[in-house]
């Protein structure tokens, strides 16, 4: 490596031009970069949906969730399945095994289900894809107080408009019902014309076709032949002829039917601010950057708010583009600033030209990371910028030893060039293997498994190559720089003048520190290694003690919050959508009381706490973040969902977290709610607190899943306890009765025309507006909206008779849940609930239901397993294969520390230390008053490969000055004296790099904190770590290994002679 360093140095055409092609391919790699909020990823998931229309959940468990399970067993590549069977229907989701070919899987199960004969012929189209994740941008509202069509062609019209300009891709409309045809007759007609509903949909059917006739072959050439007669619009379908008498009368669908063309009959609603609203929303896919979406999205409103109808507006609503712009300029914000701090703590204690070109050189390093990161599809995201910050407090430590031990050797009196060579050469070996180190430390956050690894990815890729790209930059590139013109800048300029004075003063008061107070520290320890090495373990015990006892609270995830506060409603199965609406409205009024209340608080000037509100009666709630994937859901009257939009974070004087804690102040009592959660979360990698309850017996799941929601509620700060085991909607069950068979009456006639009379008999699809538009025959709602309408139903026999439905079958009352999930082919029930991290950690829940709680109602209900998910799930998960990884790490470490030092106990030595910083981590978390999580590992992996660097650095010299015949007291003294500057340097510029994050105070980055802390703290601790402990756990290895010796010796001169022969010839 000496060649090289000195060739590189003696060669400065080569260097900068090794420094402009490194820059010039950053440059172009950052222009390729996209933008967004999180990292996307695919999760390794192939969806199977079903839609089985008027089936309940039990039928679509059945007949279709039972048979798709076992369809999947024989494929190996799957390793778990779990399902969703609600109301009309299905959705089975294999998630797949690490690593396998996941487009190969995928056909392999679009085969097994195309072999499934059982599925029912009322079915739709089974959908298998593989799952992926649906960046949501932004949203366009359409609201007014005009027709749902209205809103629903105008959305359709803006949809299209959107994708015709070419920036966006996919766009998609929500909260309005999808289209479709009803022909709806009465059973009087039916009677009066000598129909049954099967027949008269027999006879559309047949009038509605459009089929090919196969072709002739003619003098001319090949003519096609086609039979056409498809029908299209009502007006077709009212022409219909349904009967023709002798006399040429015809009767026409329009003359015995009502014919409309119209909505589903589902239970729908959205609305936006008050009035009626439909959702266009734009989703970013591929290549294409989220800014030029919303970018996009926002030009057209523009111009399209211009030609709408009175009294419709266009609005733009959760535009994630802001998100992204704020997260992206508060943590460049924060990089700058720390950068600046550095290069102000490098001026004032080594040289202005020094610090600028160690700057320099970090920026180096960081435009250079962009050729890589692009290719290894990291992109510009919350996480890749957070590990920008992470290296810039770790980046610059080997600029800085590199620096300074050239900079030591100008102040020997050495030429620029010679310091350049002598120094660049003497410390290339510790600070390679150092960078090593680190980058070794870093690689076990690539392995992690999981949602929350394939999230986090990005955070160790943008570490690990902006660290290699620094070695390269302070090996080949920083040595040239400093090895021409004077050690200094030239004083003639006042102001640099006083620079230099002011850094000869800091100087001065450095080395009287190093002089004396260190000196005499650093003696203490080296003649005092027992107490120094007791009051170190004594640190770690107590630390380490304050978080098993939690009086260091400890939280894995950190909560990470959005702009919105979403509340999703759900009442008791069969509450009809009216009900519904009416709970929601009492809701929507404590928002805006909340509201009112917050804003009699703010300054005038302040934007109002509630800048919009959408609500949607028949779906779910509103979310987004990384790996959302689209998961089709039922619609239902009992289910409603409420979002409110706060004002931007950068100008807001209040959380998402305030205005969820005023809002739960002015909800009123809600009276038969079967559930109501509130969240400000922007997204959650997994739930708070999750028990899953598998069992075959349901009602041992009932009473179970009922025992951990009252067992939950006995915690403080626990609350939003939520069960997805739901007592079931009430429904008809029919039975045939035996005499029935007598009339020629089959179960599954019977089953048919009861289906077809109340929920429909389709007889066409047909395409409207890119959408599948169905067309159904069936009673008038008159005849199917109550309990004596099924009572009084006419069912038709093969004679052509019609029998009351009580003749023929018995009518009894009966439940049927409104969905039903299953994991591995059991029913399971989850119970989910939050906390208040500042009454109870979700650890601290999550610990006492595993150790005390769950053993107990084990017992309680033997049919019942019982097992942790959500985020203790995630955890585990994480904990076991972090724990892997950084085992591995170690013995990387361990290796790349022994190569250096020769030696197999001196990297011991340098590995003791990593346990005493993380004390000073910890520390850091106390004083500032954040919990212990994952993101404070992230931190302190960091941590790690810094200690083990200055360490290293310091072993090092140790050795080197051993090699000159000194003994292991001196060498440790003339290591601290010459090696506390750039040791105490890097510590001081690490935690500037990082400061700045540690106490930003916005929301947008407070996630991130932990983090910061770990590595700012534990970093200021390293200093007086490495200056204290090292030297007495050196003393301590030499005392041991000394002792060893003198044993080994003193069993030698026991032994007779003939043994030691003996053994001298092995």
């Amino acid at each position: 490596m000496n060649g090289p360093i000195r060739w590189m140095i003696r060669n400065r055409v080569t260097a900068n031009l090794l420094m402009v092609f490194i820059l010039v391919a950053g440059s172009f790699g950052a222009i390729s970069l996209r933008k967004q909020v999180f990292p996307e990823f695919s999760p390794e998931l192939i969806n199977i949906s079903v839609a089985y229309p008027g089936a309940s959940p039990i039928e679509v468990e059945e007949a279709i969730v039972v048979p798709t399970e076992a369809a999947l067993e024989s494929i190996d590549e799957v390793e778990e399945v779990n399902a969703t069977a609600s109301q009309n229907l299905a959705v089975v989701t294999a998630e797949l095994r690490s690593g396998v070919d996941k487009q190969r899987v995928l056909d392999e199960v679009k085969s097994a289900i195309d072999r499934i004969r059982t599925f029912p012929v009322q079915i739709e189209r089974p959908i298998v894809n593989l799952a992926s994740p649906r960046s949501q941008v932004i949203q366009l509202v359409l609201s007014g107080n005009v027709g749902e069509r209205a809103l629903k062609v105008l959305a359709k019209e803006a949809r299209d408009d959107l994708i015709a300009l070419g920036a966006i891709s996919d766009v998609q409309i929500s909260g309005a019902r999808d289209y479709e045809l009803s022909i709806e007759v009465s059973s009087d007609v039916l009677d009066a014309y000598g129909f049954s509903l099967s027949q008269l949909a027999t006879i559309v059917r047949r009038e509605s076709l459009e089929l090919s006739g196969g072709e002739i072959e003619t003098r001319d050439g090949r003519v096609l032949l086609r039979t056409q007669g498809r029908n299209e619009t009502s007006e077709d379908f009212r022409d219909i002829v349904v009967l023709a008498e002798a006399d040429g009368t015809e009767v026409l669908l329009s003359d015995i039917a009502t014919v409309t063309d119209g909505f589903a009959d589902s239970d729908l609603a959205a609305t936006f601010n008050g009035q009626r609203a439909v959702v266009v929303t734009a989703y970013r896919v591929g290549e294409e950057s989220v800014l030029d979406v919303a970018e996009a999205v926002h030009a057209y409103v523009a111009s399209f708010s211009a030609r709408l109808p009175e009294g419709v507006t266009a609005s733009v609503w959760q535009d994630q583009s802001v998100v992204l712009d704020g997260r992206l300029k508060l943590l460049i914000k924060n990089g700058i600033l720390g950068l600046t701090l550095v290069l102000i703590a490098l001026t004032l204690f080594l040289d202005l030209k020094l610090a600028a070109w160690t700057a320099i050189g970090i920026g180096i390093s960081f435009i250079g990371a962009f050729a890589l990161l692009a290719p290894l599809g990291v992109t510009m995201n919350t996480i890749s910028l957070f590990g920008f910050i992470l290296a810039l407090g770790i980046v610059v430590d080997d600029a800085i030893v590199m620096g300074e031990n050239i900079f030591a050797e100008r102040e020997k009196g050495r030429s620029p060039l010679e310091a350049a060579e002598v120094g660049a050469i003497r410390i290339a070996r510790p600070v390679i293997f150092a960078v090593l180190t680190t980058v070794v430390a870093f690689a076990p956050l690539l392995f992690i498994e999981g949602t929350l690894g394939r999230l986090l990815i990005d955070l160790p890729l943008v570490v690990i190559t902006v660290l290699l790209l620094s070695l390269v930059e302070a090996l080949f590139i920083l040595p040239m720089h400093l090895s021409h013109d004077d050690a200094s800048i030239r004083t003639s300029n006042r102001f640099l003048g006083r620079i230099n004075e002011t850094r000869a003063r800091i100087d001065t008061a450095l080395q009287k520190f190093i002089s004396g107070p260190l000196t005499r520290g650093v003696r203490f320890s080296i003649l005092n290694p027992g107490v120094i090495m007791s009051g170190a373990l004594a640190s770690i015990l107590i630390c380490f003690g304050l978080i098993g006892g939690g009086r260091l609270p400890f939280s894995f995830l950190p909560s990470i919050q959005g702009e919105t506060v979403v509340a999703n409603l759900q009442m008791p199965p069969g509450t009809s959508v009216e009900r519904t609406l009416e709970v929601i409205q009492e809701i929507e009024t404590s928002v805006l009381r909340a509201g009112d209340r917050m804003a009699m608080d703010l300054p005038s000037d302040h934007p109002s706490p509630i800048q919009n509100l959408y609500s949607v009666v028949g779906g779910g709630g509103g979310g987004g973040g990384p790996g959302q994937t689209d998961t089709p859901r039922s619609s239902s009257s009992s289910r409603a969902s409420l979002t409110v939009e706060l004002p931007n974070p950068e100008v807001s004087a209040f959380t998402p977290l305030d205005f969820e804690t005023a809002w739960r102040a002015e909800l009123p009592e809600l009276s038969g709610v079967r559930s109501f959660a509130i969240t400000s979360d922007f997204f959650r990698v997994a739930e708070a607190i999750q028990v899953q309850l598998a069992s075959g017996d349901e009602q041992a799941l009932k009473a179970a899943s009922a025992d951990v929601a009252r067992e939950l509620a006995q915690f403080s700060g626990v609350f939003d306890i939520l069960t997805d085991d739901d007592r079931g909607e009430q429904e008809f069950q029919i039975d045939l009765r035996p005499d029935a068979r007598t009339l020629s009456i089959t179960l599954e006639d019977l089953a048919n025309q009861v289906r077809g009379a109340f929920f429909g008999a389709e007889v066409q699809r047909l395409q409207r507006d890119g959408e599948e538009m169905p067309v159904y025959i069936r009673l008038p709602e008159s005849e199917r909206d109550a309990v004596a309408d099924l009572l009084v139903f006419r069912v038709s026999t093969p004679g052509g008779a019609r029998v009351p439905l009580d003749q023929v079958a018995t009518v009894s009352l009966g439940s049927t849940p409104t969905s039903i999930t299953r994991r591995e082919g059991e029913r399971i029930v989850s119970v989910t609930a939050d906390t208040d991290e500042s009454v109870v950690t979700t650890d601290e829940v999550n610990r006492q239901l595993e150790r005390v709680v769950l053993p107990m109602l084990s017992e309680r209900h033997p049919g019942v397993s019982f097992s942790l998910s959500g985020e203790r799930a995630e955890q585990d998960d994480t904990f076991a294969s972090l724990g892997r990884g950084f085992m591995l790490a170690l013995l990387g470490i361990f290796a790349l520390l022994a190569i250096p030092l020769n030696s197999y106990i001196q990297p011991l030595v340098i590995m003791s230390a990593i346990p005493f910083g993380i004390v000073g981590a910890l520390i850091g978390h106390a004083i500032i008053g954040v919990p212990v999580g994952l993101f404070s590992l992230f931190g302190i992996i960091g941590l790690t490969g810094v200690v083990v660097n200055d360490t290293l650095v310091f072993m090092d010299f140790v050795n080197a000055e051993k090699a000159r015949g000194l003994v292991l007291e001196d060498a440790l003294l003339n290591a601290a004296r010459q090696r506390f500057r750039p040791i105490f340097l890097t510590s001081l510029t690490t935690f500037l790099g990082i400061s700045p994050l540690i106490f930003e105070r916005s929301i947008q980055a407070q996630f991130l904190a932990p983090t910061a802390v770990s590595l700012g703290f534990g970093i200021l601790f390293a200093t007086l770590l490495i200056m204290v402990v090292v030297p007495a756990l050196a003393v301590t290895e030499d005392r041991i290994v000394r002792w060893f010796k003198r044993r080994r010796t003193m069993a030698v001169e026991s032994a007779p002679p003939s043994e030691v022969f003996s053994s001298a010839g092995t």
